[in-house]
């Protein structure tokens, strides 16, 4: 199933509260860009209160939407100022009524993925090696081992873990600052009062000719003491005469923390289920299966013709729906190479996971 919106726009992010109520942020050239909000029925472009939009004063860039069931949902953004200026951070929060924008820590400027545990309790990856808690008056700094590209917890929020990536040991920055550099994943959790690192040994993801580096891609905490991390590890790239580096080969990893240590699973033991790709889901037990393409949207003529069959579905965000068993995904409908007939289109779909 699909939600259609305008021509020439993306869907740049989703956040579901519940099957009736959901946000999502439309981006496009000139006008397009816009909250919008899903009722249970229809989406609708919804209107920013002045004082938000002058908060934000400039167009905003890598939006992020993330939602509690409580009904609290966070934006996330970086504002171009115009040319010549530098991006800011942007926050803001819809409590249940309306927005508000939320007052960034002084001079914290790269705020990230944001993690909402409550009303008074979200986390947010800051500007280097810094993690941010929000208690519902104001923000608390912490400082992490590692630069975090992510927070996640579990589904009742019994520990906060910081993902992120670091430098492999006994690597040297290349001269050239072009240069790939080499990392190898990160993780800690939140003791209650400082950051712990939990060590993912270089052995499980930097092995066998793929050791130039590896990053973790995805994660999910099923509990406390089960943790799955799943990611790529890769050779060194090739430099080529214009400067550029040609990809690294490159071949998937999947680690389990078991309570204890993070390890490689073993026979039997299998992430959870998930939506992978546009194309692609992963069942109960490890196996992926191919998820067909949705209802083909209108092309430029306002009907499917035999070249609208050829339009590709592009995916920004897959997120479950709490409390059932569909998973909803944003992003675009696509057709290029095809002269006139070309078009892209933002969308909303939606998949219910096998049972």
């Amino acid at each position: 199933m699909s939600d259609e919106f305008e021509y020439g726009t993306d869907v740049a992010d989703i956040a579901v509260v519940s099957p009736k109520d959901a946000w999502a942020f439309r981006q496009g050239a000139g006008s397009a860009q816009a909250l919008l909000h899903y009722d249970g029925s229809t989406w609708q472009p919804y209107a920013l209160p002045r004082d938000v939009t002058e908060a934000a004063d400039g167009r905003m860039e890598r939006v992020s939407l993330t939602s509690h069931p409580s009904g609290d949902v966070w934006l996330i953004a970086s504002v171009s100022h115009g040319p010549g200026s530098t991006n800011t951070s942007f926050v803001a929060r819809f409590d249940g009524t309306t927005w508000h924008a939320v007052p960034l820590p002084d001079r914290e400027h790269g705020i990230g993925g944001v993690l909402v545990l409550g009303p008074a309790d979200v986390w947010a990856s800051g500007s280097g090696r810094t993690a941010w808690h929000w208690t519902g008056r104001g923000w608390t700094r912490s400082a992490l081992p590692f630069e975090a590209q992510r927070l996640v917890t579990d589904p009742h929020g019994t520990v906060v873990w910081a993902i992120g990536s670091e430098p492999k040991p006994g690597t040297e920055t290349p001269s050239n600052p072009d240069a790939p550099t080499s990392q190898q994943p990160a993780s800690a959790r939140w003791d209650g009062t400082r950051w712990q690192r939990v060590t993912i040994p270089t052995d499980l993801t930097l092995t066998d000719g793929y050791d130039f580096s590896s990053l973790i891609t995805g994660t999910t905490a099923v509990s406390a003491d089960e943790v799955w991390a799943t990611g790529n590890s890769g050779t060194e790239p090739e430099p080529s005469e214009d400067g550029d580096y040609y990809p690294a080969d490159q071949r998937p990893f999947t680690l389990l923390f078991d309570g204890s240590r993070w390890r490689v699973p073993q026979d039997g033991e299998h992430p959870p289920a998930a939506v992978l790709s546009a194309k692609k889901m992963r069942d109960g037990v490890g196996r992926t299966h191919k998820i067909g393409h949705p209802p083909y949207v209108p092309g430029v003529t306002g009907e499917v013709t035999a070249v609208d069959r050829k339009q590709k579905l592009w995916l920004n965000e897959i997120t479950p729906v709490p409390g059932t068993d569909e998973v909803w995904a944003a992003g675009q409908i696509e057709l290029g190479a095809h002269a006139d007939a070309n078009f892209s289109r933002a969308v909303v779909v939606r998949y219910r996971m096998p049972g």
